[in-house]
């Protein structure tokens, strides 16, 4: 019986607070060739100024310690869209009533929500060229769950684990 409530009690914490990330790129883009970097703020990024602030810094030591250089005249450019938004909460208590006798059976059951509505963030991450074309050639789309009362150190380690996650997967394996 333990070995079963302590596997109940991992999954529901694994559950809580995951971060997905889907990934997309252009296959004929030499990626090697791509070296400096600057952000595209021509649109509003839609994160609060303290979030973006610690995107950018994040992103930053990410990319440099990869060997990008932040520069005016770079290779690419980083474009950063957001929105937030709100789902009913998904944890409900089970309540359920019964009965039967012989050949005829009743039963009734509800679901009672427990807590407050959750926010989730989806952000975009666009790279594009910042010469010729300007295609994009990579792109990281992320969901996560944020904590609207968070305080600032709980908003930092969140967007870094964001930040990380985003990156993992730039520059892609060709």
């Amino acid at each position: 019986m333990r070995i079963f409530l302590c596997l109940i009690i991992c999954v529901l914490l694994t559950s809580c607070g995951t971060t997905f990330v889907d990934y997309d790129y252009d296959t004929k883009v030499d990626f090697s060739k791509l070296t400096s970097y600057n952000y595209d703020f021509s649109e509003s990024t839609g994160l609060l100024e303290f979030d973006e602030r610690r995107v950018v810094k994040y992103t930053d030591s990410m990319l440099q310690s990869r060997g990008y250089i932040k520069t005016e005249t770079n290779d690419f450019f980083i474009k950063i869209t957001s929105e937030e938004y709100e789902t009913r909460s998904r944890n409900t208590l089970g309540v359920g009533v019964g009965g039967g006798g012989g050949t005829v059976g009743v039963g009734v059951s509800g679901g009672i929500r427990i807590g407050g509505p959750e926010r989730h963030l989806k952000m975009v991450v666009t790279v594009y060229k910042a010469l010729g074309n300007q295609a994009t050639v990579w792109e990281a789309i992320s969901e996560s769950d944020i904590k609207v009362n968070a305080k600032p150190d709980k908003r930092d380690a969140h967007f870094k684990k964001l930040v990380e996650k985003i990156f993992n997967k730039f520059p892609p394996e060709q």
